[in-house]
């Protein structure tokens, strides 16, 4: 590739590490490029991988130094994207990234040119763009071949007896990296105000499941027809018994979430519960007359094990209605003949507005009856689950109670002493410009 333009003065010693003067310095390299600081751009980590593809690069000795540690880009020192770039330029081109935890200075070296700057944290400041608020050196000559060699890069010194970046970046620091961020991700800061910002590890959870406790169901029988025989009520409540344990009970796949294949499985109101229980015995700390509270690390696999108890519920009402349509109609038969003579002899007023019915409408006027009284739709709904997150007060852990009801709540549960430790945390942090 052609060498870029020099965009930086060289009449001035201070300077500006802007990633345009950056990438400027290492696009004019010939022979050598070395890059140390605690993390870079993705707009540089690009320049960096250019020169390793460049029809140069075979000429060309790049070496780069970086820390993998996540308060790098929480901090705004550089972007996970950044390291991600880099290395995959690396790998491509069978280069080795190296890393130096806590490195916190920026150095630059192209050939005999080198620039040492002050990162800039992004979550405190913008960073300047303007000469005369400088944050770099720009030095030529000796310096920069010792700076090199102190970094492993002249040529006489191997990388593990170098000064700084002994270690390899592996791809494992970058996965670690990645997954501290997702649990505590870098937010959008500038810090042009602070506020005292507390934080909890752990957050209230209202979970409730509704409507799948079908063996506790019951209909009432229409008002009109309660006359027609002394024990009538109660017959029809024997009638409507048949959804016990067995009843309720209906064949379905489910999935056991550990890999393996589904498997059909006799599913009921009390597998249901069992399932319920499970869920909640697992993930969820009681908190006496305080409600449940669950680690705020567990709320994703939370939230997956809940999706997959609705999709069950769900499976399992379709199933039981299915299963009720035709039960519910031999139930349905059955009761209308067994009173369809004593209709025939006591008349509801209901039924003889228009004169007396024929038998063939009369049997099914009372059948009509009947199948709303114990319908499908009378004795089962669609299941609900309830999930609610409530995060802790600032004033609930000034409570001597709430801590208390907590501790004893985590004694029962048999939650380690060591996972309840610092649970709750208070620290400046910054405000979003949206909140000053």
């Amino acid at each position: 590739m052609a060498v870029a333009e020099d965009k930086l003065s060289a009449e001035r010693t201070f300077g500006v590490a802007t990633d345009e003067a950056i990438i400027s310095l290492i696009n004019a390299a010939h022979d050598r490029v070395v890059f140390i600081g605690p993390g870079l751009s993705e707009s540089v980590a690009s320049a960096i991988g250019a020169r390793m593809e460049s029809p140069e690069s075979p000429k060309l000795s790049i070496t780069v130094i970086l820390d993998s540690d996540p308060e790098v880009f929480r901090l705004g020192l550089g972007t996970i994207e950044g390291l991600q770039r880099v290395s995959d330029y690396a790998s491509l081109n069978l280069l080795e990234l190296r890393c130096q935890p806590g490195v916190r200075v920026g150095v630059i070296v192209a050939d005999e040119r080198m620039m040492v700057y002050a990162p800039v944290p992004l979550l405190v400041e913008a960073g300047s763009t303007s000469a005369e608020k400088p944050n770099a050196l720009l030095l030529t000559g000796p310096s920069a071949t010792t700076v090199a060699s102190a970094a492993g890069a002249a040529g006489e010194t191997l990388p593990q007896a170098a000064e700084i970046g002994g270690q390899a970046m592996t791809p494992k620091m970058i996965e670690t990296a990645n997954d501290d961020l997702k649990i505590s991700p870098v937010q959008p800061f500038n810090l042009c105000r602070q506020a005292r910002v507390f934080s909890s590890k752990i957050q209230f959870v209202e979970f409730s499941v509704e409507r799948y406790q079908t063996t506790q169901k019951t209909v009432r029988i229409p008002a009109h027809l309660m006359g027609l025989d002394g024990d009538l009520e109660e017959r029809w409540r024997t009638s409507l018994r048949v959804l016990d344990e067995g009843a309720a009970s209906v064949e379905i796949e489910v999935c056991s979430g550990n890999g393996k294949k589904s498997a059909k499985v006799n599913v009921s109101p009390k597998y249901l519960d069992n399932e319920r229980k499970r869920i909640q015995e697992k993930y969820l700390i009681s908190v006496t007359g305080m409600g449940a509270v669950m680690f705020t690390r567990d709320q994703s696999a939370f939230d997956s094990e809940v999706k997959a108890f609705e999709r069950l519920l769900t499976s399992y009402h379709e199933a039981l209605t299915e299963k009720l349509k035709t039960s519910l109609d031999g139930i349905v038969a059955q009761v209308v003949q067994r009173l369809l003579p004593s209709v025939k002899t006591r008349l509801p007023a209901a039924y003889t507005r228009r004169g007396p019915p024929a038998d063939d409408d009369l049997k099914q006027m009372l059948t009509y009856d009947i199948s709303r009284a114990i319908s499908v739709g009378s004795l089962i709904k669609p299941p609900k689950v309830t999930k609610i997150y409530k995060g802790i007060s600032y004033q609930s852990v000034r409570s001597k109670d709430f801590l208390s009801r907590l501790e004893d709540g985590f004694r029962k549960a048999n939650v380690p002493p060591s996972q309840t430790r610092d649970i709750f945390d208070e620290t400046s942090a910054a405000l979003k410009a949206d909140e000053w």
